[in-house]
């Protein structure tokens, strides 16, 4: 619950400013569920992005789990992330962008400083790359028993290409810890990795509905991996 009082108050100050700032500023809310076949759960997470139109964007989410392998029933709050960056042009076909977020979990916060630099070829084609640092305020056990805090490096990659009302985007996905007595995070390694490819059909200038796919981990010990299937709409005012 305070999860929960903090990313509302934190979104409604956020919403607030934006909007007193902002001289032509775009809204975009988001709405997705998953399935992931392997651990077999279901989740939800609810997005709203806000571009100022003065080169600074915010966005926020609240995620949520479903109980067992059921559809909507007994939800309970996973977290909720607060974002703020700053993005700007450093040509006609270059963005680059820079931010943090700060994800508010049951046991305590996540830093996530990050940069990403977007380019789109004449062609409509789109290479994407963003580099994370993900920085936890609380403990954990590691592997030795003693506490640590975790530290991970992550490296994102995208391939994307718009064609006439659709749009295809390929992610590739690094993960690193960097702590030595970290817990591994994927088949006793420090290394993990994710696929993931999504398919977006723009209904008009306001509605686009969407669909992904993608290949994760299922345990931190083992190599099972899962197939992770989502469908979600995104409303752009």
């Amino acid at each position: 619950m305070n999860n929960l009082i903090r990313f509302i108050a934190i979104s409604a100050c956020l919403l607030t400013s934006s909007l007193v700032m902002a001289n032509d500023y775009k809204t975009t809310v988001e709405y997705r569920h998953d399935y992931r076949d392997g651990v077999k759960k279901h989740g939800d997470r609810f997005k709203v992005f806000l571009d100022t139109g003065q080169n600074i964007g915010f966005e926020l989410d609240a995620r949520y789990n479903n109980k067992d392998d059921k559809v909507y029933d007994s939800m309970t709050m996973n977290g909720s992330e607060v974002m703020a960056f700053y993005y700007d042009k450093l040509n006609a076909n270059t963005t680059w962008l820079a931010g943090t977020s700060l994800d508010f979990t049951s046991d305590g916060l996540v830093y996530i400083p990050f940069v990403r630099l977007n380019y789109q070829f004449d062609n409509g084609i789109r290479l994407q790359g963003r580099y994370k640092w993900k920085i936890w305020d609380y403990d954990m056990v590691g592997l030795n028993g003693s506490t640590y805090c975790s530290k991970i490096q992550q490296f994102d990659t995208f391939l994307g290409y718009k064609f006439s009302d659709w749009d295809v985007r390929y992610q590739f996905d690094l993960f690193r810890e960097m702590e030595s007595n970290g817990l591994p995070l994927y088949n006793n390694n420090k290394w993990d990795y994710q696929h993931n490819v999504v398919l977006t059909y723009s209904i008009n200038k306001n509605w686009r509905p969407f669909v992904e796919v993608g290949n994760i981990k299922e345990k931190r010990f083992t190599s099972e991996r899962q197939t992770r299937y989502r469908v979600g709409i995104k409303y752009t005012w």
